[in-house]
């Protein structure tokens, strides 16, 4: 699963993010990478956004967490916009139903359920 998260205000608040999720423990499977744009005429490049490629719901729950708590570190949080699939979730506040919102819709996009067994509805294993 690939998420694209944009942080609003200058590109020290996106670079600082992204160190933030570099160094997380519960990130370390994760493909982290800064994107970008390069205008013609123009030396360097244009930093727009946080490329994260997620394998599990896990991990996609810990950038849910992670993206939380990096804004709740900074001064003066500004808006952070994450792209799922076809959805986007914002970040704006310090409202938590956003950030429980952000990780249920980090989990619903990469969980598969596990098929169910019919002998298992009682919760024993059979032998």
């Amino acid at each position: 699963m690939q998420v694209d998260i944009r942080v609003s205000g200058e590109q020290r608040e996106l670079r600082s993010l992204y160190r933030w999720l570099s160094v997380d423990d519960d990130l370390r499977l994760a493909r982290i990478r800064l994107a970008g744009t390069s205008t013609p005429g123009e030396m360097g490049v244009g930093l727009e956004l946080i490329q994260v490629i997620l394998d599990n719901a896990w991990s996609a729950s810990s950038l849910a967490v992670a993206v939380a708590a990096w804004r709740h570190s900074r001064p003066r949080p500004g808006r952070v916009t994450l792209h799922i699939g076809g959805t986007e979730v914002e970040i704006s506040g310090d409202d938590e139903e956003q950030v429980r919102r952000l990780i249920a819709l980090c989990s619903d996009e990469s969980a598969t359920p596990p098929p169910e067994s019919p002998d298992s509805t009682d919760g024993n294993a059979s032998a």
